[in-house]
């Protein structure tokens, strides 16, 4: 099911007249803002289903901008994190992309940059959580078939008649035709072409999963 609550900027700034100027070029170009004052705040108080991300300068008391990037790395955290910084510089900025994250910007930024660059931020973030619900969509379906289901599946999807499959298997024709028939049920379909469909999705999906936990793997590494 689609997502239809609007993408949140999370703005973590502690200069309060910065972040009210970059909350009001924000919102008139039609973005959701919510500001923190510290990271330590937005840790305490940030809701992380919702989907966006975070505007997040880089040196602040308690905990900087970067000892937060660090945090939510260790946490598996997939919102796609914008830095915003009077002191960056190149190496700043290449280890923080390094550690994953979406972009760097020097302030003050450009408005219509800014809001380029967090608009792209958020539909990155919301393409993440519909590959997430699409996968756990699909995996709760294939979960549904016993080992055996699953094992047919595979081979009826790939065009084999059940005498084939009978014979790969080691089974009757007439067991075969009563997998055949539970699993078509279970999943909802009702041929070998829609079988075949359903899973080079589930491959598709599982192919950008697996994209999604290499990133987070070295974002950890680099942690």
């Amino acid at each position: 099911m689609k997502n239809t609550t609007p993408p949140l900027v999370r703005l973590v700034d502690d200069d309060l007249t910065v972040a009210a100027s970059l909350t009001f070029v924000l919102e008139v170009a039609g973005l959701q803002v919510r500001h923190y004052e510290s990271a330590v705040q937005f840790l305490a108080y940030d809701d992380p289903e919702r989907e966006g991300c975070l505007l997040l300068d880089v040196r602040m008391p308690e905990m900087t901008g970067l000892e937060l990037q660090t945090e939510l790395n260790a946490r598996a955290s997939d919102l796609p994190v914008v830095f915003l910084s009077a002191h960056g510089n190149v190496e700043m900025a290449m280890s923080c992309v390094k550690a994953g994250a979406f972009d760097f910007l020097v302030k003050p930024p450009h408005p219509e940059k800014l809001v380029d660059v967090l608009r792209s931020a958020c539909a990155k973030h919301a393409y993440r959580r519909a590959v997430l619900r699409a996968w756990c969509e699909n995996d709760a379906e294939w979960s549904r078939l016993s080992p055996a289901e699953s094992e047919t599946a595979l081979l009826v999807a790939k065009g084999l008649s059940n005498r084939e499959v009978a014979r790969v298997l080691g089974l009757t024709e007439e067991t075969v035709k009563t997998r055949r028939g539970a699993l078509f049920a279970k999943l909802g379909i009702h041929n070998a072409a829609e079988l075949a469909t359903f899973l080079s999705e589930r491959e598709r999906l599982s192919e950008e999963m697996d994209r999604e936990r290499l990133v987070r793997s070295d974002m950890e590494n680099v942690s």
